[in-house]
């Protein structure tokens, strides 16, 4: 993939320390001012009361000093989910000074805002194990920083974000284990492997390529006492993941192996048959296509990272075909970052559902490949197209933070040119708001041009009920949740969601020109029919 490090001008060099540490320094900077800035999504309070619940369970069990503490009712989420995060996060809750629900959403957001932060440190060591220089390592971390979609989700996603940082921790410890094959990498391996696994289970993969790349290193090896050395290290690694994964999550404590075949059948089971849009089709997720995960990457990612992305997929296959390492790349992590995309994409089929934030984690693999795309076309470039390439990424970069600084913070809703050519045709191809983050400046434009010290609101669907919690004590006590036809105003999601026949708009949030939340205002019930809801024309 290229030459070890980019060729830079004596005049342009920075010292890493300096680049690197500002380009840190900043990142948490804007993260500790904007992270109380994003609403609540439709999953919020439902990960709240799952890590409640096993929080309470892990505490009663560790009181009793006894596994024979009966377990809580579990059910869909707890079968499909880890509760390694939330656990922590309902620890934290507890022993907040002030537990009212503004300031737990709150401190869940920077909590996920840090742990994303740690997760971008581990990237840069990533790329720069793997690509041979530190600038196309803090390259690489300002692109995953300037993915809108990634950046949004980095606030409040508990799930996704917590899968995408230790999974990249995952693949970082994975490559460090197969180089020195000691105790303590594999230690290190064991532990990000066992809390992917109790944030996901979906994440029990990557234990399995690891031991497949692992054995077939081991198997290489000619001298047997450090053959000998290497299994042992291998058995290490597994007894201590298999430890580490019982102990990161409380459903496994009692009955481990019995409660773990009980999560791999579930999975095997679930069917979901949710109505979606896609394409400008009405579809649902068994229906899905193929190809719904890689057209979503392409679409809600900017243009410029799909192109390097696609030239650094040919190079990597192209190293794994050839049966030789490439100047960065070697073949053995061509093949781990090749497998490790592919495999979950083919796993899903394109059943996914809310774009493709359920294989958010492969996304740093993506960059990487990325990133030794760009490597490649700077090694074999002139300067004249060395500075078209740094003006393309400069600009790609400007575009990309305008958008992102203007609909902050909904840079969530995020789509390239690809996605449509116009607003109109992005809304009838793809969902946009599907985590309802709107209901939060709808519900506060309300309240700050309305005087009245009660206010009747009805919601369509979504999570606009529980978008009160992140409103102050006061700000909630004049908004009172009632029927339709006694509320003086509608609020729905997306102009594709009905609305009240006889409401006025009152106030739209609007992405890109695109409305993404309507509030209609409506008569006083003396002066209107019986409630009716109609779909829009």
């Amino acid at each position: 993939m290229g030459e070890p490090d980019l060729v830079i001008p004596r005049r342009f060099k920075i010292p890493e320390w300096v680049a690197v540490g500002g380009f840190f320094v900043l990142l948490l900077a804007v993260g500790l001012m904007i992270f109380k800035d994003y609403g609540v999504h439709r999953d919020e309070y439902h990960n709240q009361v799952f890590g409640q619940r096993w929080a309470k369970y892990s505490v009663e069990v560790l009181k009793a000093g006894s596994l024979g503490v009966a377990l809580p009712r579990y059910g869909h989420h707890d079968l499909c989910h880890g509760p390694a995060f939330e656990i922590f996060l309902a620890f934290l809750a507890e022993h907040l000074p002030s537990k009212n629900s503004r300031n737990i959403l709150w401190m869940r957001h920077l909590s996920v805002f840090l742990l994303f932060y740690v997760g971008v440190i581990f990237f840069y060591f990533l790329c720069r194990r793997v690509l041979k220089s530190w600038r196309l390592a803090l390259l690489g971390c300002a692109l995953l920083v300037m993915s809108p979609r990634i950046f949004a989700d980095a606030f409040y996603n508990s799930v996704d974000i917590a899968f995408l940082v230790f999974f990249t921790l995952g693949l970082f410890t994975l490559l460090r284990m197969l180089d020195k094959k000691t105790v303590g990498a594999s230690a290190a391996h064991a532990f990000a492997c066992a809390v992917l696994i109790d944030v996901r289970p979906l994440g029990v993969f990557l234990p399995i390529l690891s031991t497949i790349f692992f054995l077939f290193e081991v198997f290489r090896l000619r001298v047997p006492q450090e053959r000998w050395r290497a299994l042992i290290t291998f058995l290490f690694f597994i007894l201590s993941l298999g430890v580490l994964t019982v102990a990161f999550n409380p459903f496994l404590w009692s009955a481990p192996w019995t409660h773990l075949l009980e999560m791999i059948r579930f999975l095997r089971k679930l069917r979901l048959d949710w109505p979606m849009v896609y394409g400008g089709l009405g579809l649902t997720v068994r229906k899905m296509p193929w190809h719904y995960a890689p057209v979503w990457i392409l679409v809600s990612t900017p243009i410029l990272y799909g192109v390097f992305f696609l030239m650094g997929l040919f190079t990597a296959i192209r190293v794994l075909l050839k049966n030789t390492d490439g100047r960065s790349l070697t073949r053995r992590d061509a093949a781990v970052f090749l497998i490790s995309f592919f495999l979950p994409m083919l796993f899903s089929r394109g059943r996914l559902y809310n774009g493709w934030r359920h294989i958010y984690f492969i996304y740093p693999i993506f960059l990487i490949l990325a990133l030794g795309g760009f490597q490649g076309l700077w090694k074999n470039s002139g300067l004249v197209l060395r500075k078209v390439l740094v003006v393309g990424i400069a600009l790609s970069f400007l575009e990309t933070a305008i958008f992102m600084i203007v609909n902050h913070p909904y840079q969530n809703l995020y789509f390239n040119r690809m996605g449509g050519a116009n607003a109109a045709e992005i809304t009838r191809r793809f969902e946009l708001d599907y985590w309802g983050l709107t209901y939060r400046e709808a519900l506060e434009y309300i309240l700050k041009t309305d005087k009245d010290q009660r206010i009747p609101i009805n919601f369509y669907q979504g999570p606009g009920g529980e978008s009160l919690e992140i409103l102050s004590t006061m700000e909630r006590k004049r908004l009172v949740l009632t029927t339709v036809d006694k509320a003086k105003y509608f609020l729905t999601e997306e102009m594709t969601k009905p609305y009240p026949s006889k409401g006025e708009e009152y106030y739209s949030v609007q992405v890109n020109g695109v409305k993404v939340m309507v509030i209609y205002k409506l008569p006083p019930p003396e002066a209107r029919p019986p409630a009716q809801v109609t779909p829009q024309p």
